[in-house]
């Protein structure tokens, strides 16, 4: 899963990078095909931690485990629904190109609370995640 978020912030750095100047149409399909591509990682990312991730957490014995998962799991949905609500945004590459800046600024709350969330997962979750699969090999 860690892999997972790697390549969505590649994503993100290219298209960030690739948005300074939308200059033409090319530009601009180029940073949709981008989009959809990180749709794609995040989804099956999110399926996994629905599915495996988070409900082992959020039935581990320890209560601090198990409160901080189910927290975690709560604010992501929120997260989840912004991005794709930003993402069906600017699925259309005329639509970027005419409102570049709009996008710059809407793709840059929404990928800083994105990576954010990455941040906070990886300091926070992968290490309770790796206690309890620890404790359960022993």
């Amino acid at each position: 899963m860690q892999s997972q978020h790697e390549a969505c912030l590649a994503i993100v750095h290219d298209i960030e990078a690739r948005s300074v100047a939308i200059a033409d149409r090319g530009a601009a399909v180029e940073i949709t095909l981008m989009l959809a591509r990180l749709t794609g990682i995040l989804r099956i990312h999110l399926a996994l931690e629905d599915e495996i991730l988070y409900p082992a957490l959020r039935n581990a014995s320890d209560p601090v485990i198990a409160q901080t998962a189910e927290r975690y799991w709560q604010e992501m949905g929120g997260l989840a629904d912004a991005f794709l609500n930003f993402v069906d945004r600017w699925k259309r590459a005329d639509r970027l190109l005419a409102e570049a800046d709009c996008f710059r600024s809407e793709s840059a709350l929404v990928f800083a609370a994105l990576a954010e969330r990455i941040a906070r997962e990886h300091g926070e979750i992968y290490p309770m995640a790796e206690r309890l699969r620890a404790a359960r090999a022993a």
